[in-house]
């Protein structure tokens, strides 16, 4: 069978398949504090750690603080860099409640890459231990409920939002790469089957 017998479309799809190995790549995102059944107290710094894997592409994300009972989110903090992996979040009469959660995610485009367990608010006297807070983490406070007009808390610098054209495609070369074969294969296959 000689090559050009084959269709240029068949050929285009062939050559998609074998190349998708390489636009795969690792996407890992976990909120590992708060755990299920934490309790984070009013007045107190509370840790936040996460961890997330090296090739996913994401440079920073926000936190945003969610009650599933009640519309509204607490909008904590806005350009986290993801290489730091720890974040300490001050609470100031925020309403005590036991179904509380962590949303890390881009806010600007709708993107959530994780959330936590299920946690719980409680007052200072109610509180049965203090969290210890992260001496080499930020820390972003946060106070009152959830009011829609209100802007993040704290705002990390752009810097850090990996904003210089190589660090945005950095984590996307293997996809590029795939894409950019693939269309020379087409291009090739459509040349091949016009000869």
């Amino acid at each position: 069978m000689h090559l050009s017998s084959i269709p240029a479309a068949v050929l285009s799809i062939l050559s998609a398949w074998l190349l998708l190995p390489l636009a795969v790549h690792a996407s890992y995102f976990e909120i590992t504090t708060p755990s299920n059944g934490t309790q984070w107290v009013n007045g107190a710094a509370n840790p936040v750690t996460w961890v997330k894997g090296l090739l996913d592409g994401i440079t920073s994300f926000d936190v945003e603080l969610a009650r599933l009972s009640q519309d509204g989110l607490l909008y904590a903090a806005k350009d986290v860099p993801a290489d730091t992996s720890s974040l300490n979040i001050f609470l100031q009469n925020v309403p005590a409640a036991d179904d509380y959660f962590l949303l890390f995610l881009n806010s600007t485009h709708g993107v959530m890459y994780s959330v936590s367990d299920k946690f719980s608010i409680v007052s200072t006297s109610s509180a049965s231990s203090t969290p210890q807070p992260l001496a080499s983490a930020p820390t972003v406070s946060l106070s009152g409920g959830p009011n829609p007009t209100n802007s993040f808390s704290t705002t990390f610098p752009a810097s850090a939002n990996g904003v210089i054209a190589w660090k945005s495609i950095e984590g996307s070369v293997m996809q590029i790469t795939a894409v950019t074969s693939v269309v020379v294969v087409a291009m090739l296959s459509g040349a091949l089957a016009v000869l």
